[in-house]
């Protein structure tokens, strides 16, 4: 049957041998595609065969095929050539009385041409045996990817999204903003470039990155690649690192903004709000390593 890539629109030949009833995922060598076979069927047994003609494969079960697994020969197109052969003359019968004359020359010069035609067709096919059966690129069988696993790899694609949008949106506010707009208070004076990158700048930095990497182990990990459930779950680490980092800043921040004298519920709220902040965005990240632990994803990935 032929198989074509909707991406790339490479096309090739296999047999339906190779591909099951229910059919399967195959990877495109070209673009690296991975697209959905589906095992044709077959119009009529004039296009299939149980053994083949020019190489003598045989199945040896009532299975038959399109393509001959061996030597590559496509049955459709053989019965066709075939059915397209002029019907050989028939003879005209000889009145007994009149002597029939034979050149034994050239009956001698017939049968050596066909001697060398069939050892041309020998050659032929012994080379097609060793050649593979697509003429162009073959096409390289891909494990099927489980739902489960598809389900999770695309969140965390999306998710890896929605990091790097905030992140270019952070840097672009990091980019525009002045020393003068970034004091938030008439008792402050306007921060050095170190300090402002320090609070406006390095965070937006590190989501870009964050969201980068988590975009790459999401991807692999669609992809079934050995290490892809390692780099998610790290990650989903760097995640949870990054947002204790960041709210422990704010916590800073926000004590040395207060006053020499104030209260100390004013301190155990602030304390409250990183504990409760910390918790809400990092527990959606524990969850996700907890849950890609299992054995399920550690079988699929070979671990």
């Amino acid at each position: 049957m032929k198989i074509e890539c909707p991406n790339c629109k490479l096309t090739g030949q296999t047999s339906d041998l190779n591909i099951p009833p229910e059919g399967r995922y195959m990877d495109c060598p070209r673009c690296k595609t991975n697209f959905f076979v589906q095992k044709e069927k077959t119009a009529n047994w004039a296009e299939t065969m149980t053994d083949c003609p020019e190489c003598g494969y045989s199945s040896y079960s009532a299975e038959r095929f399109d393509i001959c697994p061996q030597c590559g020969l496509v049955a459709k197109d053989y019965h066709e050539k075939q059915a397209h052969q002029p019907t050989p003359a028939r003879k005209m019968d000889v009145p007994a009385e009149e002597p029939v004359s034979i050149d034994t020359e050239r009956m001698r010069q017939e049968l050596e041409r066909l001697e060398r035609e069939e050892m041309k067709k020998r050659q032929q096919r012994m080379e097609s045996t060793a050649a593979p059966l697509l003429r162009e690129e073959p096409l390289t069988e891909a494990k099927a990817v489980p739902a489960q696993v598809r389900f999770f790899g695309w969140g965390v694609v999306l998710l890896a999204l929605v990091i790097l949008a905030y992140g270019f949106w952070g840097l672009y506010g990091y980019v525009k903003i002045t020393p003068a707009e970034a004091v938030t208070s008439q008792f402050e004076d306007p921060p050095t470039p170190f300090s402002l990158y320090l609070t406006h700048g390095l965070a937006p930095i590190l989501m870009v990155m964050l969201g980068f990497y988590s975009l790459v182990a999401g991807s692999q990990f669609l992809r079934l690649h050995s290490w892809a459930r390692k780099g998610v779950e790290a990650a989903a680490w760097l995640g949870v690192t990054f947002i204790v980092g960041r709210e422990l800043a704010s916590l800073v921040v926000s004590v040395r903004r207060a006053s020499s004298d104030a209260a100390i519920t004013y301190y155990l709220v602030e304390i409250a709000g990183f504990v409760l902040m910390t918790t809400l965005w990092a527990a959606p990240l524990i969850a996700a390593i907890w849950y890609v632990r299992k054995d399920v994803f550690k079988e699929e990935f070979g671990e």
